[in-house]
């Protein structure tokens, strides 16, 4: 009794203000353990790839940024890239492909900062960086958070492999970072709507993955990934899942409504022919077993290179990889290796169709699938780049076998990190990776340097032979002032394109940088061999019209120059230079009515055309009439 007294006895506590009470959980919920694992793993990405904001504007970046004659308008030019084909500002009227997303951040970037390679290197950096936290975010939620472990060291896997190089370094990926950035972010944000059923978050992750479409078409393989994940791991709400499958559906099909009409407005709706020189595979006449037994090789040198990433090389054309048959070795055993996989994956999924193993595997086959050369050809050969989504499966497949295979318990957070068969793999592993990757980094610095590296791990390729000499012919031409020196670095560029014809005989571009190497040493007669020789391979080709126009042009052969600068206006009208030189044509041989006629021409279609209106004032001098040159004279002193 006494004690009871005593309770009831005992003072409350005197009332506190409600800011007083205020608990510090949003502290606990800004810095929790996963917030710190994806600041790192962010924070890992910028690191590993710091070293490229020094490179330049290497391989093809040239063609989407400095010699994009619609990117380099600025943001002026965003209505033009939306509504035309991805290859439109580099004069290739003839493509099949409709990706304005990178465009409209390439014109936005050259508004801001013209042309300097670093911001969009580094714009590059935070994207990729980007994306390695939202697949740690996704994964995280995917298992329930329930293998922050695991899917922590797939995440860095992904963050440090070397296989990503090309993606990051070389600024054109663009559209592969932000493919696979709204891909993922889509799927963070419909993870978030399956919870609490908001409509605004499934309209969200709609819109980041018509996004992701924008950018590369890769996307449209999470059409088959996205049931996967919400009617089989994350089943929680069969209604809710039902309207992300049929939105991502619905999206997918306004993006293939979209580019179908834009591509149609430019005739670009039939299936391009590939070159041979880009898909080895699409070779004429070659055997419908030999093309299905390399790809089944490719198919296995990409599992090789996501264990052992080297050597990596930014092209795998001709020869890098031989035509085989179903008697090689190698195509036997990726052939096993695949169906060992998908007999792997399905078992596991019949099992219990919240596997890891089976979500591991069943990602990188349905990812992998697009470019696997089997069902339809693809612009490439092979691609490490094309690696990148299915990477993905790679990095949390083997997190989970160390799991399983070594350490034979589950890794739970925090203690699962001091585990030493654990240490003892990722340990070195990491640190290979590193090296590996931000060595690569380096090769990417420019042109020379890229195809000087890759060259050596790829001798037979014939692309790389002429990109090589071709670079060195360039790099003559622009830096080196003796003369001597010069002609002999354009002649040892001259070899290297020679290797390349070698290996492939019909190789058109090798022919014309060939011809125009040899037109730079004054070498005419050979450049006449080798101009013509490309020319007979692409008579309807811009850069062959044209270079062996100039040569005749030089070579006082006017009536044959002419012929192929109007053949080149019948394909490029609104390009002025063809129109100039035309008049000049008929300038040196005598003709100054129809020379006069050409220069006005030229003005007509650029108005701002300087040369145009100093070639008229010379021409009218010519003749006597100082009144119509002073004129000419006048504007063209305007223009400059």
């Amino acid at each position: 009794m006494a004690k009871k007294l005593i309770k009831k006895r005992r003072p409350k506590p005197a009332p506190q203000n409600k800011a007083s009470i205020k608990m510090p959980p949003e502290t606990k919920r800004k810095f929790s353990a996963r917030f710190k694992l994806a600041v790192f793993l962010g924070f890992i990405s910028l690191v590993v790839y710091a070293n490229t904001l020094k490179n330049g504007f290497v391989l093809d970046d040239g063609t989407v940024i400095s010699e994009n004659t619609i990117v380099t308008k600025g943001i002026i030019a965003i209505p033009e890239i939306l509504s035309t084909p991805y290859r439109k500002g580099i004069g290739q009227t003839k493509n099949d492909l409709y990706r304005p997303l990178s465009l409209v951040m390439f014109a936005t970037e050259y508004q801001l900062f013209g042309l300097n390679p670093a911001p969009n290197h580094f714009m590059n950096i935070l994207l990729f960086a980007g994306c390695v936290i939202l697949l740690f975010l996704f994964l995280d939620e995917l298992f329930h958070r329930k293998k922050t472990i695991i899917v922590f060291i797939a995440s860095l896997l992904f963050a440090i492999h070397p296989i990503h190089t090309e993606v990051v370094a070389n600024i054109k990926s663009r559209d592969e970072l932000l493919c696979f950035f709204f891909a993922f972010l889509s799927l963070n944000v419909f993870i978030k709507y399956l919870k609490n059923g908001k409509i605004a978050l499934l309209i969200i992750g709609s819109f980041c993955f018509f996004l992701s479409l924008l950018s590369k078409e890769t996307t449209i393989t999470f059409l088959a990934v996205i049931p996967l994940v919400f009617f089989f791991y994350r089943d929680e709400n069969k209604k809710r899942s039902v309207y992300i499958a049929t939105c991502t559906v619905f999206v997918a099909i306004i993006f293939l409504i979209i580019r179908f009409s834009i591509l149609n407005s430019y005739n670009d709706n039939e299936i391009t022919n590939i070159s041979f020189i880009d898909n080895m595979l699409a070779k004429p006449g070659l055997l419908f077993e030999s093309r299905i037994a390399t790809a089944i090789l490719i198919l296995g040198n990409y599992i090789k290179l996501l264990f052992v990433p080297y050597p990596l090389i930014c092209d795998y054309s001709y020869n890098t990889i031989s035509f085989v048959s179903f008697n090689h070795i190698g195509v036997l055993f990726s052939l096993a290796i695949y169906i060992l996989l998908m007999e792997f994956s399905i078992r596991k999924f019949l099992k219990n169709k919240r596997d890891p193993f089976a979500f591991s595997v069943l990602f990188f086959l349905i990812t992998i699938s697009l470019f696997s050369n089997i069902p339809f050809l693809i612009g490439a050969t092979m691609g490490e780049r094309l690696l990148f989504f299915p990477s993905v499966g790679f990095c949390l497949f083997v997190p989970l076998a160390i799991e399983k295979c070594l350490v034979r318990s589950e890794l739970t957070y925090p203690s699962g990190f001091k585990n030493p068969y654990l240490i003892a793999i990722l340990l070195p592993v990491s640190i290979i990776f590193i090296f590996l990757t931000t060595t690569r980094n380096t090769d990417w610095k420019d042109n020379d340097t890229l195809f000087h590296a890759d060259l050596k791990k790829a001798l037979k390729n014939s692309r790389l032979n002429c990109y090589y000499g071709r670079e060195i012919v360039k790099n003559a031409m622009d830096t080196e002032k003796d003369p001597a020196k010069q002609r002999q670095l354009i002649i040892e560029g001259i070899s290297y394109m020679k290797n390349a014809i070698k290996i492939f005989p019909d190789y058109r571009d090798a022919y014309s940088n060939t011809g125009y190497a040899y037109f730079t040493i004054m070498n005419y007669d050979s450049a006449e061999v080798y101009l013509l020789k490309a020319f007979q391979l692409n008579p309807n080709g811009i850069d062959q019209i044209k270079n062996l126009a100039l040569l005749y042009f030089f070579k006082k052969n006017y009536t044959k120059a002419i012929e192929l600068f109007k053949d080149e206006i019948a394909l490029s009208p609104g390009n002025v230079e063809p129109y100039s030189n035309i008049g000049t044509c008929y300038q040196n041989s005598g003709r100054v009515d129809s020379a006069i006629y050409y220069f006005k021409m030229a003005i007509s279609v650029d108005p701002k055309y300087t040369k145009a209106y100093e070639n008229l004032a010379i021409t009218y001098n010519s003749i006597g009439m100082p009144d119509s040159a002073k004129k000419y004279q006048i504007i063209s002193h305007k223009n400059r």
